[in-house]
């Protein structure tokens, strides 16, 4: 006699800003789900955009919860979490959070709870991240915390889908574009840190359900379709939270070796690139990255609220392409806009040498673009940075061209080792002047200062991170 399967009740959370598109195909994917027991919440912060009355209109048995104002990712799941824990306890046994722009399969519910019935010790279980331009490919499974150096380590990240991965894999943390929470064990963890607002947040949130003894899995069956973070476009308030929240993560989490490990090497990260920015030329976004040290010191969290103008309407346009020859395409951006600039080029230019660099882990993702070159860039190996600026150098090309994403527009080593640095404007179609008269001099000089000014500031950041130390018994 087969044994039935149990299908526990499950709330699917989604928090929704904005994106009436994709809020409206993320609710049409969830009517082919292939799992019958769960009701669906919605919490909307304070879209303008319609969403909520084209939800209202197409799905009227949706409980739709509304904010009066933006509470960020961190605000609206603990908005839906507390509705659920209070006005609906006991009824679900797991909540499933979503980000409004994911796609999920329809057996990615039922493969996530299937796995968290294995073991009542699983606190959280994600989902395997796949890229929804190139479906072959996993965005992440999990990720781990490199506590030593201080920065995250996506598993699988940008790799090809393959046919022997395990069931499920034990890791830090899963992203909350898909994450299936048991209900009693966030009962004893609590809800997200809301002083994060975005980014970060689910990193505190899996290190606090490992803290806590419980275990985090990414599930490898249960699929959903979410764009990499990586590929996103920048903005200011993205570089502050990089910069501001991951202090907050390693502060509450680290035991005093490990705190002093990995607040050092983020605030050499940032004290480099404050240094970087100044001698390219950029004070009002070297601004930015300063904020995200001074706001950390003085307790002040939430929504990034400064008002820096990085613009970069005032630059000149570019619009004889014909003086360079040799053209090197840098790594902001995704494969269409780096297709879209690649055109252009072979448009005005009579064959231009064009080559291509990227980061190693994203090389995949760029996997049949037709260029001269291509430039493999390893952050994350020792003397990187020195390598490719040495490489860059060599090679003596005479101009790099990218995509204004966001704001972030010097390009490491590349800014001292080519004259010219071009962004193309792919809604104009024009190139405009973004930085002139490269020095590989520079690199030394902002390098050199960096380091120092870290050894001036890290003693405030390691004694501010004092007063945000968790309470929690099991210590990392």
């Amino acid at each position: 006699m087969a044994v039935k399967e149990r299908l526990p009740d499950v709330a699917i959370l989604v928090v929704n800003w904005n994106r009436k598109k994709d809020i409206l195909n993320l609710l049409s994917a969830l009517e082919r789900l292939d799992y019958g027991r769960h009701e669906i919440f919605i919490v909307d912060n304070a879209s303008t955009d319609g969403s909520v009355e084209a939800v209202m209109e197409l799905y009227p048995g949706i409980k739709i919860i509304r904010n009066e104002i933006n509470l960020g990712g961190t605000g609206g799941f603990n908005k839906g979490l507390q509705h659920i824990l209070q006005e609906q306890d006991g009824k679900f046994e797991y909540v499933w959070l979503l980000d409004n722009d994911a796609l999920v399969d329809a057996l990615a519910l039922r493969e996530l709870v299937n796995v968290a019935e294995l073991d009542k010790a699983i606190g959280i279980a994600g989902s395997k991240i796949m890229n929804p331009d190139n479906p072959d490919i996993i965005v992440e499974m999990g990720a781990f915390i490199d506590w030593k150096h201080g920065h995250v380590k996506p598993f699988m990240r940008n790799t090809g889908n393959r046919e022997d991965l395990r069931d499920y894999y034990d890791v830090d943390y899963v992203a909350v574009c898909s994450a299936l929470v048991r209900t009693d064990a966030l009962k004893r963890v609590g809800c997200m840190d809301e002083r994060y607002f975005i980014f970060w947040d689910d990193m505190d949130w899996g290190i606090t359900f490992k803290r806590h003894g419980y275990r985090v899995v990414a599930v490898n069956r249960s699929v959903v379709y979410h764009p990499a973070f990586t590929e996103k476009n920048k903005t200011a308030a993205s570089y502050y939270y990089a910069r501001r929240n991951p202090l907050l993560t390693f502060s509450k989490h680290a035991g005093i070796f490990y705190r002093v490990l990995s607040l050092f090497q983020q605030t050499r990260k940032t004290t480099k690139k404050i240094c970087f920015l100044l001698v390219a030329g950029k004070p009002e976004l070297a601004k930015v990255y300063l904020l995200s040290i001074i706001d950390f010191l003085r307790n002040k969290w939430g929504k990034y609220d400064h008002q820096i103008d990085l613009t970069n309407k005032e630059k000149a346009v570019i619009r004889d392409l014909s003086v360079y020859k040799r053209f090197i395409v840098t790594p902001q951006g995704d494969k269409k806009s780096i297709l879209k600039i690649i055109q252009q080029i072979r448009q005005h230019v009579e064959e231009p040498y064009i080559a291509l660099l990227i980061q190693s882990d994203r090389l995949s993702l760029f996997s049949g673009i037709e260029v001269d070159e291509v430039i493999p860039v390893g952050n994350k190996k020792r003397f990187g940075s020195l390598n490719t600026l040495i490489t860059l150098l060599w090679k003596r090309f005479d101009i790099a061209v990218a995509p204004p994403e966001g704001t972030d527009r010097t390009f490491g080593s590349l800014s001292y080792a080519v004259r010219d640095i071009l962004t193309f404007e792919e809604d104009k179609n024009l190139f405009r002047l973004d930085q002139s008269d490269g020095n590989p001099w520079k690199i030394v000089i902002s390098y050199a200062t960096g380091e120092l000014t870290s050894l001036i500031v890290f003693p405030f950041i390691f004694l501010g991170s004092l007063r945000y130390r968790a309470a929690i018994n099991q210590k990392i």
